[in-house]
This record gives C-alpha cells, structure tokens and sequence, in this order.
C-alpha cells in the first residue's frame, strides 16, 4: 500500500496475542492466504506451463534428450507468440479514453473538466502501457490486474496506478465470478530486501526474523532463484504479504509475514456511495467449473504439440531406414544396420544375395504426418478469428480497403468476450481514479489538459470560479490559458464511460467519402464544411481542428488580421490610382469634346453665309465637312459617357474589394482543409499491403 498519509488503524488490534475482534488475526490471514496457495496449486502450474509455450520453452527435457540421441534438431513452430502478438498489436489499436458524463444538469459544464482530469491520471501513470500487460495476462495466464492507491509526497497527493502480475496475486479460492466480484479477500505477493523491510518497517523487526524459516507448498510466489516460499536466508528476502479483505459492505486490510502483522487497518478508500473501496482491481478471461483462471493459450497447448511431434516424426521418417533381406545376406547386421544409417554407407553383401535385401523408406507415413501438420497449422490459425482477420487480405481478388476492413471487424468478433474482459476492467480502474480524486484531491490543483507546447491550457480544481474572473480581467492573458474551472470536486458528480474507436468503422467511412464527393459538386455551398469534418470517423484531435477553423473564419488571430488588412490596404490604393486615372482621361475627353464641338459651330455659322464670290459648290462641301464633324462630336461625347460609367463600375469595386478578399480567402481556407483531410483519410487507410503483412502474423 502506497498512501503513507492514510490513515490507519493501530496495528495491535489485530495481533495474535489479542482478542479477535470479528475481523482477523495474524493466524487467520496466513490460513488464507495458504489456502489460496494450495486451492491454486495445479492452476498455476498450467498458467506457467502456458507462459513457456509463448515463450519458445515447448519441449521436455526428456523430448530434448530423446533428440539429442537422435541427433535430431530440437525445431519449435511456436505459432502461439505469432498469434498473441497479433492479438497485442490488435489491442494497441483499439486504446481507450475515459470520459464523464453527468448525472445532473447542474454538473453538465463540468463532466469535460472531470475528463481531462482522469486523462491526466492515466497519462501521467503511463495507463496504456500497463493496460497491454494486463492485457497480455489475460490472453497467457488468465487473469490479471491492477492496484489504485495514492501516494503524498511533498504535501501533493498523487494517484497511483500499478500493474500487479499474475503471479503476484491470489484471492479467495471459491471465487467464480469472472470479475472477482464474489470474492472475500484479494491479496498481491511482495519481495523485499530484508534492510529495506526494516526500514519500512521499523517496529516489527522481530516478526520479519520470525519468517526467515517458514516454507510453501508451491514455488509460483518465490522469489528468483526459487529456494523457499516466506523467505531466502541466503539472499536475506523477506515475503511481504497484502491483502484486503470484505466484511459485509466493508473493507479491511493487512500488510503482514508469517511472523506477524506488519500494518493493518479498514480501508482509506471511498466509494461515490461512500462504502469503503478496495485498492486492489482484478479480472480474469476464462473460469472453468473448479473455479481455475485460464486464458486463450490454454486451448492452443495440445495443438502446438502436435504440430511439434508431427514435424519431428517426418524428419525422422524421412531420415530413417527399413530393410527386408534374406537371412544370410549380410555378415554383421549390426554393422550394415549402421551404416544404412548414414548417407555414405558401405554395406557389403554376401554373393548371391544381392537382389534379396531390400531398403525402404516410410515415405507414405511422413506423408500422412505432413498433411496431419498442416491441419493442425490451419486449426490453430483459425484461433482467437486470426483467419477471419486477415480476410481478403490474404486473397489476390481483394476487392477494395474497405473491404478488408469490414472482414477485420467480422473476425474480430470471435474476441470480443476478452475484449469486452479488459474493457470492464478499465471501467472499474477509470471509476476508482474518479473516487481517489474526489476524495484526496481536496487542495487547489491545476492540470495540464493540451499538448501543444504553443498553446497550454490548465484546468483549476478546487478554485474558487469568483476569484478566477478577477484574475482574468486584470490579466487577460491568462484567461487565454484557463480551459476551466472547478469550484469543489468532492461534489461533481459524473458518471464514468470510456471513449474508444467505433465499432462500425466502414459506414462512418462511408458516410465520409459520400460527403467529400457531394461537397466536390456543391455550386451553392448548401452543404458546409464543418459538417464534413464532423462526419469524419476517428479524426485524431478532431475539436482543435474544428476550433482552429473557427478561428480562422473570424480572422485567424492578430498576426492573420494584420495581414489581411495590410494586403486590403494595398488592393484599395492600386483601385483609387486606377480610379484616379480614369478620371483624368474623362476630364480630357470631355475638354476635347467641347472644343470640337465650338469649332463645328463656328464653321457652320460661317458656311450659312459663304463669302462673296464663292461658288455653292464649295459651300455644299463645306456643309459636308461640318456635318462630320458634328458626329465625330457625338461619339466624343458618347465615349465621355462610357468613361464615366466606367469611373462609377471602378468606384463600386473599390466599395467591395475588402469583402471579396474576405470571400475569397475563406474559400481558399475551406479548400485547404479538405485537401488536408483527404490526406488525412488516405494516411488512414491500411493499404492492401500493409494490411497483408499485418494481419498474416
């Protein structure tokens, strides 16, 4: 037990030299805790047996002997760490997120505040990589667990989350649930160095010496190298023992040895519902009818055995020899056995016995081992839907990813009964860190919530929200970093889901895909964009992008904004110098204009009254000339009327040059995000040969 600031129950009620108070006694926790040990005897010893298989260890040493004399290679096809691998790699995949919802409208604003703060437990103690461990427990063992307790240091309460081993735990022995929920006592195995069991210990000195002779029916808890069951004299070790116990709606524990009682007391820990809680969290994959804990490899045992045995038994065939002869046919059968042997045997036969000694080789027995081989190769493959899995991928007519990906998804459902196994033991931890929070996170603390180095949120637990507006409006530059606040924990309350990758994957993908080809014809921009990003499934950080193309709509921040207005600027003074310019040229053609058209009228004045002696002719001519001239006055002025129809079209483009930019640069805001999204989605995909080498493992 980590939480050296919890408080405890004087250790002496529950010594031996005590009256019993109802709960235990040193006497009563060691018959406990060996009855487990000699209830679990074969079971642990099968679940060892199993971690040996995955680890390459398939062969006895008598097997090993027998090969040796052979001088057969020792060969292993060990298909069953090819098979949990690939389970493995398949849980990485599909990692979790807590999430709170609320229970009241009251708390709604707050359940995101709650999810951030268990995300911040579960990063800061490295959840996902324990959760593989347990993961792994479960599928080669059987059951696996984990330990939720605080620790204060520095006057700062941390939660802490540890993986316990499998071999480091044991619990009541008539316990049938998968869950371990039916179960009256949980206990976990440690081993310490004897100086450092002093020092955690500085009172009970005499019960640690006490345990130095003690012994165990099994070596499952020992420590390495195994040579007893409570202590190691060479090595000064000492068995540390814990375990918690249910009495009614109650929990108690016990830090103990063989000698004594160590540190007990009624659990520190609180429910929602304010019972006590339990430190310890354990599950299990498979309970058969004697209550024994077994995982997947259990069934994969007989079937690695004959895939072993059978490939041994046809390179034995292969290599070995029959001989039918007469009797005579040889001198020293001994001798020509031995050397039929070998691949450059002699063998010397007597005259006239030359065609009656014939060798054989049991060609149709390896045969019949080989296509057995191969069968058993296909019935373990077909385990845990690894087949169904690998889908079309392992065909040349695949037809599509997607295609693929729905036959991944159907072969994944021979293992939803462990996956649905680890899922509710990440619900159980997930609630348990909510209630420590609650419970022991009763000072102000803030937690970091984003990643982006650029731009860090906190969010404030236990601050005062008054306090905090104060704090904004005479800074507010730290408003800008504030996510949220919490007033008091203690009465937030939330209730506790995980938020992991959806199930039906291919429709979203689908629905998706549709959305980006009709967003392609969309003229009118009736379907919108955001929508789109909404839709698409499993969208890493999809409410940052959603957030940071809002912000780009409205302007992009301070250094966009300057831009924008810097480059309108700019547009609006080319247009008035363009504005300016056609101006001069009306005002010009206006002036010309007029004083063509008084030239005209003054030479028409003048051909009314020719001069004396001028003939008609040429005032007819003249007529003419100035008839000409007067039109040439009429297109003047009609190009002086265009200009200035052009001046005013000049002048209303000026007015919305600033609000065409703003269209245009969104459209090109929006085409930046779906060629970003595309990418997204493509880098997504699994291709078929990606998908192929990864799903035939």
């Amino acid at each position: 037990m980590t939480g050296q600031a919890l408080a405890l129950r004087d250790k002496a009620e529950y010594d031996d030299d005590k009256p019993d108070d109802g709960r235990f006694n040193v006497s009563d926790l060691v018959e406990m805790f060996e009855a487990s040990e000699m209830a679990t005897v074969d079971s642990r010893g099968l679940s060892e047996r199993d971690r040996d298989y995955v680890d390459n260890i398939q062969l006895t040493a008598e097997e090993l002997k027998e090969l040796k004399k052979r001088k057969q290679p020792a060969v292993v096809n060990n298909r069953i760490k090819r098979k949990i691998d690939f389970l493995k790699g398949y849980e990485q995949s599909q990692r979790v997120d807590p999430k709170a919802l609320p229970r009241t409208p009251r708390h709604e604003e707050d359940a995101d505040a709650a999810s951030q703060a268990l995300r911040y437990v579960a990063d800061k103690e490295n959840f996902d990589h324990k959760r593989s461990r347990v993961w792994d427990n479960l599928l080669v063992e059987g059951s696996g667990g984990y330990s939720v307790s605080v620790k204060e240091s520095r006057n700062v309460v941390d939660i802490k989350i540890d993986h316990v081993p499998w071999n480091r735990m044991f619990a009541d022995p008539h316990s049938s649930s998968p869950d371990y929920e039916d179960a009256k006592y949980l206990g976990l195995v440690r081993w310490l160095d004897y100086d450092d069991a002093i020092e955690e210990y500085p009172d009970e000195e005499d019960a640690l010496s006490a345990t130095l002779n003690s012994s165990s029916i099994s070596n499952t808890f020992d420590d390495r190298p195994q040579f007893s069951v409570w202590a190691d004299k060479k090595r000064k070790r000492i068995r540390i023992v814990q375990i918690w116990i249910k009495k009614g709606d109650d929990w108690y524990f016990a830090e103990f040895t063989k000698g004594g009682i160590l540190k007990a007391g009624p659990s520190p820990y609180l429910k929602d519902d304010g019972e006590t809680d339990c430190e310890l969290i354990y599950g299990s994959a498979y309970v058969n009818r004697e209550n024994e804990r077994y995982g997947l490899v259990r069934e994969m045992i007989s079937l690695a055995d004959e895939i072993n045995k059978r490939r041994s038994k046809s390179l034995h065939l292969l290599n070995t020899n029959q001989v039918v002869a007469e009797d005579g046919a040889v001198q020293d059968v001994e001798k020509a056995r031995r050397e039929m042997a070998r691949p450059d045997g002699w063998i010397t036969v007597n005259p006239g016995f030359s065609d009656r000694i014939k060798i054989e080789t049991r060609q149709d027995l390896a045969a019949g081992h080989m296509t057995l081989l191969q069968e058993a190769k296909n019935e373990i493959d077909m385990m845990a839907g690894n087949i169904a899995l690998q889908g079309n991928a392992l065909q040349k007519t695949a037809a599509s990813g997607k295609a693929i990906i729905a036959s991944q998804q159907g072969g994944a459902m021979e293992i939803t009964p462990l996956i649905d196994a680890l899922r509710h033991l990440d619900i159980r931890v997930y609630r348990a860190v909510w209630a420590r929070v609650r419970q022991f996170w009763t000072a102000e603390k803030w937690v970091r919530v984003t990643d982006d180095e650029r731009n860090i949120k906190w969010l404030g637990l236990n601050v005062d929200p008054a306090r905090m507006q104060q704090a904004a409006a005479q800074d507010p530059g730290m408003a800008d970093k504030i996510a949220g606040v919490i007033g008091n924990v203690a009465e937030l309350d939330v209730d506790i889901i995980i938020d992991d990758a959806p199930d039906g994957l291919t429709p979203q993908l689908e629905q998706f895909q549709a959305l980006v080809e009709l967003k392609k014809m969309d003229a009118n921009g009736e379907l919108p964009f955001r929508a789109i990003m909404l839709a698409m499934p499993n969208l890493k950080n999809k409410d940052k992008i959603i957030a940071a193309m809002d912000e780009a709509r409205q302007g992009g921040g301070p250094e966009q904004a300057q831009a924008i207005q810097a480059q309108q600027a700019a547009q609006q003074q080319a247009q008035q110098l363009q504005l300016a310019h056609a101006e001069a040229q009306v005002r010009d053609t206006q002036a010309s204009a007029a004083l063509k058209a008084a030239q005209a009228e003054k030479a028409m004045r003048e051909a009314r009254s020719p001069a004396p002696g001028q003939p008609q002719e040429s005032a007819d001519a003249q007529m003419l000339q100035l008839m000409q001239a007067g039109a040439q006055v009429e297109d003047t002025r009609a190009s002086a009327g265009l200009k200035r129809a052009q001046e005013a079209k000049i002048a209303q483009e000026v007015d919305m040059a600033p609000h065409e930019m703003e269209m245009r640069m969104a459209k090109d805001v929006e085409s930046a995000m779906i060629n970003r999204a595309g990418v997204a989605l493509k880098a997504r995909q699994p291709s078929s040969s990606k998908s192929s080498s990864l799903l035939g493992q």
